[in-house]
């Protein structure tokens, strides 16, 4: 290696003392609302990148949230990757907030053949990297979407899919309302229902992709669901809630000595609005009214089960 290179390389490499810097200072993930009725036509990304100091859109560290809204009969087709970053993912996973449309997927990179379902409210539809993927609005009224994927953990890690591993799916919302009903404990912490498949119960993580994690949950009236907390990041959807004013999530970072919240911040939920749930809180579900409510948060608690650190700690 001549001087020249010699002189590159001492120019980038660096080194720090251990103890004072093995915990460095990162920027806080915020706790914060969005509600696809502020969203304009086309799709409103929910992106944090400053805060991650990264170059591509992310919502979390791992995940990329966003809105998608379409006019009667509008059509929108996703770009290539190769131009934009966003597309550049192993996961997706999308929520019909209202509408009903087709999809169209294929990879004909990993020779997945070209599929194509239909989504109506209610439903979650789930899909691998691809190469081609159309939303074809097919009725007069608008259809809304919440859509989330995992590109920004395969953009920091600068790489991209080489293959599929697992299958585009849909969960109909018949499904979930007949499993929340025959599954759920309204005696647990949470009275909702985690969505699976074949592909990663095979690992024994049991989530909706290997880094996609999805809990339906029904919050009853006149309930409290307990205070937990884990290290995944939770980008919650309220799918209904009919009356805002006594329905919210209470979150914080310490418990006092009668195990509540410590000066929490109260979230009200309300009908198509998304908030995030940091890492590290304790968070609580309240319904003082007289309603019942539903919420689907979705995390990267997947790929933090398999590598074992999810931390998930429940109270009763």
């Amino acid at each position: 290696m001549n001087k020249k290179n010699d002189n590159i390389i001492e120019d980038y490499i660096t080194a720090y003392e251990y103890e004072s810097n093995v915990n460095p200072l990162l920027g806080n993930i915020p706790i914060f609302q969005k509600n696809i009725n502020d969203c304009n036509y086309g799709i409103t990304f929910i992106n944090f990148s400053d805060v991650y100091k990264a170059d591509y859109k992310c919502t979390s560290p791992n995940l990329l949230a966003s809105f998608i809204k379409l006019k009667g009969n509008e059509t929108i087709v996703f770009p290539d990757f190769s131009r934009f970053s966003w597309i550049n993912n192993v996961s997706n996973l999308m929520y019909v907030i209202n509408g009903k449309c087709d999809v169209i997927y294929s990879n004909n990179k990993i020779n997945d053949a070209p599929c194509s379902f239909v989504l109506e409210k209610g439903d979650i539809f789930i899909c691998p990297s691809f190469t081609s993927f159309t939303i074809k609005n097919i009725c007069e009224d608008e259809l809304n979407i919440y859509y989330i994927n995992d590109s920004p953990l395969i953009n920091f890690l600068g790489c991209s899919p080489t293959h599929t591993i697992f299958s585009p799916s849909v969960y109909k919302k018949d499904f979930l309302e007949k499993n929340i009903l025959n599954l759920s404990n309204e005696k647990n912490n949470r009275k909702g229902i985690l969505l699976s498949n074949k592909d990663t119960e095979k690992f024994g993580i049991n989530t909706i992709t290997p880094v996609l994690w999805a809990l339906y949950n029904e919050l009853p009236p006149k309930t409290i669901q307990r205070h937990h907390r884990h290290n995944s990041v939770a980008l919650d959807l309220c799918i209904r809630c009919d009356d805002p004013t006594k329905i919210y999530t209470l979150i914080g970072e310490k418990l006092d000595e009668n195990g509540d919240i410590v000066n929490p911040q109260k979230i009200y939920w309300k009908t198509s609005e998304m908030f995030i749930t940091p890492p590290g809180l304790w968070h609580s579900h309240h319904n003082e009214g007289d309603t019942t409510a539903y919420i689907l948060p979705i995390q990267d608690a997947g790929l933090l089960l398999y590598q074992r650190i999810l931390g998930i700690q429940i109270t009763r």
